[in-house]
């Protein structure tokens, strides 16, 4: 399966979300929140870019087995930093701290079987 998302304009897509956390690979356009959300574990092309549209999804049609590696990623990064309950679980965690006025330090990345790391911010 292959998901597409060719937005010009788009803040964090919840679309692209729900698709890497299914496990699905996926093409966005190149807009900054796409790439960010995207990087490492899916594919991007130019934005209102037709032919390198075309590119991409000729490239992924014919490659199951990259699409299937890549979506794999996408839904460890999914699991392992978006999922609502353990956002919550995070801000529940920290929020005496913050009402305190203390600082609350942030936690480590976890690394995972296949060594993906999110930048550090």
């Amino acid at each position: 399966m292959l998901f597409v998302l060719p937005s010009d304009l788009e803040g964090l897509s919840l679309a692209l979300l729900d698709a890497m956390g299914a496990g699905v690979c996926v093409l966005a356009s190149d807009i900054p929140e796409n790439r960010e959300l995207v990087d490492g574990t899916g594919f991007t092309f130019r934005h209102g870019d037709r032919d390198d549209l075309e590119r991409m999804l000729r490239l992924l049609i014919s490659e199951p087995e990259v699409r299937k590696a890549v979506a794999d990623k996408a839904r460890e990064k999914v699991w392992e930093h978006y999922l609502w309950g353990r956002v919550a679980r995070e801000i529940e965690g920290n929020y005496p701290a913050l009402v305190a006025g203390s600082s609350v330090p942030k936690p480590a990345p976890p690394a995972t079987a296949t060594g993906y790391r999110p930048r550090a911010a």
